[in-house]
């Protein structure tokens, strides 16, 4: 099949990597690749790079992100989250909409955030969560994160539900215990939803029940997708099938780089890239070292740099394999 990304709706329960493994089964495809986790308790928005479309994974423009994140009051975790150990406690203070969405906008803009102690973030070449989980205490420089905007989705004590936008590489599970602490109290989350990645919206994801339901004509995902050992096997219908039924939700690779220019390649200039690696020369317009996209279709065939004197150097081709 050709590159294109796909976004999941994950559940609650699994692993990003779970995912992609389903979908690696499903497509017979070998390499996929998700373009960045969520914890097994999350859900929501998780694109996944199809075939030779993991090559472009680097060049995708994912740093806008908007969570929809329920807070509980009262109590910290050392996880951050729901699947924690309580580690502090502190009385949930009288709290009223005005005062919350008073403490919200004090989160905008560009802030430190320490990365979380069960984070993959690596110390010495080591992620975090090793140490963690090890009774190992590290110390971890703060990280400038960028927070867009908090909107107060509601409030019924002790759960406080928000709605994030903020730049990538910000730990919301780290935000939660800081808004907390900011309301003079404690918290972690006990639900986290992903409703944007990037160009990758929640309107556009596939649901594992409805991937199952082309799989095998039903929506039981667990049964059909990731059934119990010892199970008996549901038949799954032809391949092919599966993969014609499942075009609607797949996104062209150039829709999914849209942030950057791109040029449509004659055929000849499509032949001597796939054949010779050699690269067209840049659309005019673009400056020295500009990145660009060379076309067939929807379909991008590399990512290519602009040189001076309106030549190109190709960076990344994703034609073939």
């Amino acid at each position: 099949m050709k590159p294109a990304f796909l976004v999941v709706d994950k559940p609650e329960g699994i692993t990003s990597h779970d995912v992609v493994a389903m979908v690696r089964a499903v497509l017979g495809v070998q390499k996929v690749g998700h373009t960045g986790t969520l914890d097994p308790f999350a859900t929501g928005v998780l694109p996944l790079a199809l075939g030779p479309a993991t090559r472009l994974i680097q060049y995708l423009d994912e740093d806008l992100k908007v969570y929809d994140a329920t807070i509980q009051l009262g109590q910290a975790t050392d996880t951050g989250d729901l699947t924690g150990t309580v580690v502090r406690e502190a009385p949930v203070p009288t709290l009223d909409e005005a005062l919350v969405r008073g403490v919200l906008a004090g989160f905008l803009g560009v802030r430190p955030q320490v990365p979380p102690a069960y984070s993959a973030v690596k110390v010495a070449g080591r992620p975090l969560y090793k140490y963690a989980r090890a009774g190992e205490e590290v110390s971890v420089p703060a990280r400038a994160v960028r927070i867009d905007g908090i909107e107060l989705v509601s409030l019924a004590a002790p759960l406080l539900r928000v709605r994030i936008t903020c730049g990538r590489g910000t730990y919301a599970r780290v935000l939660a215990d800081e808004i907390a602490q900011a309301l003079g109290t404690a918290g972690h989350l006990v639900a986290l939803r992903r409703e944007r990645s990037g160009p990758f919206l929640a309107s556009m994801a596939l649901d594992l029940g409805t991937l199952a339901g082309i799989v095998a004509g039903r929506e039981d995902w667990p049964a059909v997708l990731r059934p119990s050992r010892g199970a008996e096997r549901v038949p799954w219908r032809p391949r092919a099938q599966v993969q014609a039924d499942l075009a609607p939700w797949l996104i062209p690779t150039a829709r999914a780089l849209g942030h950057l220019p791109a040029a449509p390649l004659s055929a000849v200039q499509r032949d001597l890239l796939r054949r010779a690696g050699q690269a067209p020369a840049s659309p005019p317009g673009l400056a020295p070292e500009a990145l660009w996209l060379g076309l067939d279709g929807d379909e991008v065939l590399a990512v290519l740099q602009a040189e001076a004197g309106g030549g190109a150097r190709v960076l990344r081709s994703v034609h073939g394999g």
